[in-house]
């Protein structure tokens, strides 16, 4: 799934009903990607949405990935505390550490 423009509370909702008609019609599912590459901005509503997607992964037992996260994206996270809710692999803590030191980087996230 792309998300492009502004996520916040006007859109949010979006993405969460999205998310889950795709969680819903796919049983299957072992990943779920969401590609971030062209966000532009986002507040607190679009990371409780990404919380809520995040749960409904997990109880699934599908892998939640964030994709070409831009890096303001890994800084709202890293600031908010949710860096690692979002982070499972070495790489993408790699990355998140680069950012910390003022390195401009993006990476893709996964949860599981």
């Amino acid at each position: 799934m792309r998300i492009a423009g502004d996520l916040d509370y006007e859109t949010v909702d979006e993405l969460v009903a999205a998310a889950s008609q795709v969680l819903a019609q796919q049983s299957d599912l072992e990943e779920l990607h969401l590609d971030f590459s062209e966000l532009t901005f986002l507040d607190s509503a679009a990371l409780s949405g990404l919380l809520l997607i995040h749960r409904r992964t997990s109880h699934s037992g599908i892998e939640l990935r964030l994709d070409h996260r831009p890096p303001f994206l890994d800084r709202v996270l890293q600031v908010t505390g949710l860096f690692g809710h979002f982070v499972s692999s070495d790489s993408d803590v790699a990355a998140g550490d680069s950012a910390l030191l003022g390195q401009v980087t993006t990476g893709e996230t996964s949860v599981r």
